[in-house]
């Protein structure tokens, strides 16, 4: 029996070997030294359908970063978290972490900041198609909690990039500097739930 028979669609399964295929490339290739047609080749598909499918490079691009996201929860469907705030905010915090600790990430970030002076286009994108969109779809998270009664919070915008950016710490700021004495996954977990913390003692419902 076909796999499109068991109820995924072969476009889907083309879709993922495209995407996974493009971004293997842009790491090993960088930007400019991948063609549509060598996605195509990578992937097993035809250039049309990779066309079909993304419209052309910067799309493919953006589509990778979108989809690495997704890999790690942090796409549309963290508005789909019904936890208490804390909890909830844990888990974020936890797979955003493990995000921008993973190898392909601390890869593609070293790749961005090269790219920045040469082609300060391609860095706009990858920053529109990932830390932007991450931090749009944080806020909207945000504001379903304030709905719910369980956080505080006037402006999620803001309350978004400092929980963003705390998150971070100096283990993302280590990995992309190769500095080998990072901190233990004990000790970022701990970080991470330092930070929740402090995020809830500011904006936590009070009484």
């Amino acid at each position: 029996m076909s796999t499109a028979a068991k109820g995924r669609p072969k476009s889907e399964e083309k879709k993922e070997a495209m995407l996974s295929a493009a971004a293997d490339l842009f790491l090993e290739n960088g930007y400019d030294g991948v063609s549509m047609d060598l996605v195509a080749d990578r992937a097993g598909v035809s250039k049309q359908t990779v066309y079909s499918h993304f419209g052309n490079k910067d799309a493919l691009f953006a589509s990778c970063v979108t989809c690495k996201m997704e890999e790690y929860g942090l796409g549309p469907a963290l508005l789909d978290h019904d936890l208490p705030a804390r909890e909830g905010l844990s888990r974020i915090g936890q797979h955003f972490n493990a995000l921008l600790l993973s190898p392909e990430a601390v890869r593609m970030k070293r790749l961005m900041c090269a790219h920045a002076e040469s082609n300060p286009k391609l860095s706009e994108l990858f920053y529109q198609a990932g830390p932007a969109m991450m931090k749009e779809i944080f806020a909207d998270y945000l504001d379903r909690q304030v709905a719910r009664g369980q956080l505080q919070i006037e402006d999620t915008a803001l309350a978004a990039r400092h929980f963003l950016y705390m998150i971070q710490g100096d283990a993302h700021m280590m990995a992309l500097l190769n500095i080998s004495e990072a901190p233990s996954a004990e000790e970022t977990d701990r970080y991470v739930e330092s930070c929740v913390e402090l995020f809830m003692t500011v904006y936590g419902t009070k009484g």
